[in-house]
């Protein structure tokens, strides 16, 4: 019995089992190898969904993860395919089906929507599964919103009308059917007769603003038609060889259409087609471009550089709902450009990348798209580029563009972003300059927290020179280049619809190398090393000075300020401790404090960096040095954010050696020490 069918498909066949058995407990009696006919589940009946007191359960391969069927004799409502019932969505994943109990429970639910019309359905399934008549298929694009108007009147009707429709001759014809299912006839043996000749060609639509259920032939389609609309489809057969006339309603999800195609064959019969209408209007194709779409479509946007990244940017922001989009670049398209390019494939050579990228964009209604072919470096112009538009990106991944740019945008308080790729497709970074708290680029090589990326050598980072002229061609991937055009992409709708989820710099690691880009993915802050600058002054102090106290330990407290964010330590204060041995080191209660004043009297730019400690022994940080510090961290009133502790190995042979460790709340990790001159008296500098 395990191989019979329907267990032989099933993927848990005990589960199949228990479930077919739970079905015959119930009165439900097997009639061939996957349908189970029992009593029809009172609720159909009493609602007046049907007066058949049986129905099916058929099961479907892949049990339990595929639901069964529900076929119910005489159920005509919205929401019934070929009387089975469309219980369950296409996505739904509960399995509430393992059970017959589970199954009769929806039932009742269906029931009551489809009382209700079902009113608080989304939406609703498309109208050519009904379609009961032996006909062929045709397929055909419409915008059904343009064609019959916001408000349409019930039983309205008129010719499909379609601004750009061009007859065969070349003259524009009112009559959008030729046009639209010209290429299904060229798939067909035959032309139509007739259709050599426009004229010959009828489309009309025809409104009701209620339809019990999609039409299931062609006979009833016709009896949803008031009778004006009858005698005109009526006329149109009469006096048309090829006839498509379309019944359209209103659904909870826009309007819906059943189209019938009429063709007169030459034996004065004619053959009827069902053409499956799909929407090609504003509101259908935005249905998929996100929750952003309305906020978006006032928003514009200057994209300097068409390239690679730019391309995917300029597309992946058209299909996010972007209104307008100037685009601007110098450079023409290749075929070898292809391979990274979101231009389609047999874009002509030669081709702006601009209009490339134009055409490409056409295909989305809601974009304005303005090509612009040209280099622009001169500050004015970049001035009025910026004040053009809500958000500028700069996609040229030149460092130098990129800098002047910013710094243009500085100066003229506009929003900038700019992506590139480096190390061969390995590391993607975002730069956002919009908001108040963003670091200006031009300032951001010289702060710890914006990490330098530097080249690899030539042979990793490119892969030789474009044929023909002196540019570089870089050595990543489509994949990269998709990767960061999407978090261009993200970071630029964040902003222009008000979120400010992002930070002002996104590093994403592609493929790892050496610190801190060793490990894929985003690089966070708590990822980069912290840069810690120490006066000379103050290391020698801390050499001497535990030098001085061989064989035991002595420290105390770094004092210092932040200048750019960085921390410098400007002295290293001893507080000795009278009990200290070769093993351990105290400052005691209440010493850090007067240390911390007297500084401050004398600086005010000065604070609480820390504390230091020297290892006689060379020893790494001990278990009580690291918890010490971590306390102090995550203290209430700690008195930096994020305590430094300074070791020091002393040398009676050689210097010595000082290293750093910086601390948060949950994390103690190694820092680097930068040597730098005495703090000048004169220096921009913040007390921590």
């Amino acid at each position: 019995m395990q191989h019979e069918p329907p267990f032989d498909e099933a993927a848990d066949p005990e589960a199949l089992r228990a479930f077919i058995e739970e079905l015959e407990a119930s009165g439900f009696e097997r009639v061939d190898t996957a349908t189970w006919e029992g009593p029809t589940r009172q609720s159909l009946i009493d609602q007046g969904h049907t007066d058949s007191a049986r129905m099916s359960i058929i099961i479907r391969p892949a049990w339990p993860f595929l639901s069964p069927l529900v076929h119910v004799p005489g159920i005509s409502a919205w929401h019934a395919d070929q009387e089975r019932l469309c219980i369950w969505h296409g996505e739904d994943a509960s399995q509430r089906w393992v059970t017959l109990d589970g199954i009769l429970e929806r039932i009742d639910e269906w029931a009551e929507q489809a009382t209700l019309g079902f009113e608080h359905v989304e939406n609703a399934r498309n109208p050519e599964i009904y379609w009961r008549q032996e006909c062929e298929r045709l397929a055909g694009l419409v915008d059904l919103d343009a064609i019959v108007g916001a408000e349409p009147a019930d039983g309205g009707h008129a010719e499909f009308q379609f601004a750009d429709a061009v007859s065969p001759d070349g003259r524009r014809s009112p009559v959008v059917v030729y046009e639209l299912l010209r290429g299904t006839f060229r798939k067909t043996s035959r032309l139509p007769p007739g259709i050599e000749d426009h004229r010959a060609v009828r489309g009309r639509w025809m409104y009701r603003a209620a339809v019990p259920h999609p039409p299931r032939t062609v006979e009833e389609l016709r009896a949803f038609l008031t009778e004006t609309q009858r005698d005109r489809l009526d006329r149109d057969l009469r006096n048309r060889p090829v006839v498509m006339y379309a019944l359209v309603w209103p659904n909870n999800a826009g309007l819906v259409a059943t189209a019938i195609l009429s063709n007169l064959e030459d034996d004065g019969e004619r053959t009827d087609r069902l053409v499956v209408l799909r929407p090609s209007g504003r509101d259908a194709l935005l249905l998929r471009a996100g929750p952003d779409a309305k906020l978006l479509e006032d928003r514009s946007v200057v994209l300097i550089g068409a390239g690679a990244i730019g391309s995917h940017i300029a597309d992946q922001l058209a299909r996010a709902g972007i209104g307008r989009l100037r685009l601007i670049d110098y450079d023409l398209l290749w075929p070898a450009n292809l391979i990274r390019h979101a231009a389609p494939p047999g874009t002509p050579a030669g081709t702006a990348k601009t209009d490339a990228l134009h055409q490409l964009l056409t295909q989305y209604p809601w974009v304005d798209v303005e090509p612009v072919t040209g280099v622009v470096w001169q500050p004015s112009h970049l001035t009025d580029i910026l004040n053009s538009a809500d958000v500028t990106i700069d996609a040229t991944g030149h460092a130098g563009f990129a800098e002047l740019l910013g710094r243009v945008a500085h100066d003229a308080g506009r929003a900038l972003i700019s992506a590139a790729l480096f190390r061969g497709g390995a590391i993607a970074r975002i730069r956002r300059q919009a908001l108040s708290d963003d670091t200006p680029i031009s300032l951001r090589r010289h702060l710890d927290r914006y990490p330098e990326i530097t080249p690899l050598d030539d042979e990793t980072e490119y892969v030789g020179t474009e044929i023909g002229c002196l540019a570089f061609v870089h050595n990543a991937s489509p994949v990269a280049v998709s990767h960061a055009a999407t978090l261009a992409s993200e970071v630029a709708i964040d902003l222009l619809v008000g979120r400010y989820e992002h930070a002002d710099e996104l590093i994403e690691i592609l493929r790892p190398g050496e610190p801190p880009f060793d490990r894929g993915g985003r690089l966070r802050n708590e990822d980069m090393p912290t840069v810690v600058d120490l006066t000379e002054t103050a290391r020698q102090a801390m050499l001497e000075l535990s030098r001085a106290a061989l064989p035991d330990e002595t420290g105390g407290v770094l004092i210092g300020c932040l200048v750019d964010g960085r921390p410098l330590i400007a002295e290293a204060i001893e507080v000795p401790d009278q009990h200290a041995t070769d093993r351990s080191f105290t400052i005691s209660e209440g010493r850090v404090p007067e240390v911390v004043a007297e500084a401050t009297r004398h600086d005010h730019r000065l604070g609480y960096l820390g504390e230091w400690h020297s290892h006689p022994d060379g020893a790494e940080p001990s278990p009580a040095d690291i918890g010490t510090m971590l306390v102090l961290a995550g203290a209430e009133a700690s008195q930096f954010h994020a305590p430094l502790l300074l070791l020091v190995h002393p040398s009676t042979t050689g210097p010595g050696d000082v290293r750093a460790f910086s601390t948060t709340d949950s994390r103690f990790t190694s820092a680097t020490l930068s040597v730098a001159g005495d703090l000048p008296d004169d220096l921009p500098a913040e007390s921590p």
